[in-house]
């Protein structure tokens, strides 16, 4: 018996072994040391995460903003001196200019439906 004593081996110890258990932790825990450890990182102050987000949303927007503006042409109008929006960032103007090609693209469509049918029509109907 004083051999199993000095190796740890006891035997009332296979009880005690089956109740410790290794649990995973669990997500607030998780979160919790995740923020604690991005407070550490920074110094205390916050962690700058909606500042970044948000940079991304712009450059997302400016890049769509930049195919658009490569997509309408400079001066798509009846020779009104309409010209393309200045790459100041206005959005608005973009997309007022981009619905007026679009517009102008469907009546153009438009037309030549009708020019399409007009030439493929029998003379007497």
């Amino acid at each position: 018996m004083a051999a199993q004593a000095c190796c740890g081996v006891v035997a009332g110890a296979a009880p005690a072994a089956r109740r410790l258990k290794l649990r995973r932790p669990s997500r607030s825990s998780l979160m919790k040391a995740r923020k604690m450890m991005r407070k550490a990182a920074t110094g205390g102050e916050k962690c700058p995460r909606t500042a970044v987000s948000r940079r991304k949303r712009v450059m997302v927007i400016r890049r769509k903003m930049e195919a658009l503006r490569r997509l309408v042409p400079p001066a798509c109008g009846g020779g009104d001196g309409e010209e393309r929006p200045e790459d100041d960032g206005r959005l608005g103007e973009l997309l007022l200019h981009a619905a007026g090609y679009i517009m102008r693209l469907q009546m153009q469509v438009t037309v030549m439906q009708v020019m399409v049918h007009a030439l493929n029509s029998n003379p007497e109907d």
